[in-house]
């Protein structure tokens, strides 16, 4: 089918589009703006990776804690306070927390029921572990004195009575080495009072 006059005036207009450089300076452009937005994405996904592991290690310190406060505050007092002790989680591991050939072996068994002691120590999330340590912090329960020299040492056996500070710390364990560890302080209460 000829083409008529129109249309063959149409087919010879000249049409205006986009010459090879326009087009090689738009895929530039695009391309700078999409590194730049892959590389917000990919920080805020490492961001939110590191606020994900910090939040299960909050969560670990404070089932911890949760733990020690149902234990038997006596049992717990005479372990932390008198015999000195701290629960590390390298001490009191999965296969080994119930040797009673050492000292501690001996401690862990008389306060803890070390089984469910070794678990709460070396829990494993998402397929990561992670160690726990609980800590005594006897510097905040230690003699102090008052303002008029006297030392205020009826509070702090009242206190005592009732009341253990602890520092929960909890590591991550990695083939490139344990993470920041997160601290989560708490005090173990004794039955009477809660």
């Amino acid at each position: 089918m000829p083409l008529s006059d129109n249309q063959k005036a149409l087919w010879n207009k000249e049409e205006g589009g986009f010459t090879l450089i326009e087009v090689l300076a738009a895929i530039v452009i695009l391309s700078i703006v999409s590194l730049v937005l892959t590389s917000y994405f990919t920080n805020a996904l490492t961001y939110s990776k590191s606020n994900q592991n910090k939040t299960i290690m909050v969560n670990l310190a404070r089932n911890a804690l949760f733990y020690m406060e149902k234990q038997d505050f006596e049992k717990v007092q005479e372990f932390f306070v008198t015999q000195d002790y701290s629960l590390s989680a390298d001490v009191c591991r999965i296969d080994a927390c119930d040797d009673d050939s050492s000292p501690e072996g001996n401690a862990y068994q008389q306060a803890f029921n070390t089984e469910s002691l070794a678990h709460v120590l070396h829990p494993k999330v998402n397929g990561i572990d992670y160690s726990i340590n609980v800590v005594y912090q006897r510097g905040l329960l230690e003699e102090s004195d008052s303002e008029d020299g006297a030392v205020d040492e009826l509070d702090k056996a009242d206190i005592r009575d009732y009341l253990l500070p602890v520092k929960v710390v909890v590591t991550r364990d990695s083939e490139s080495g344990p993470s920041a560890p997160v601290e989560v302080e708490g005090y173990i209460s004794n039955e009477e009072i809660r």
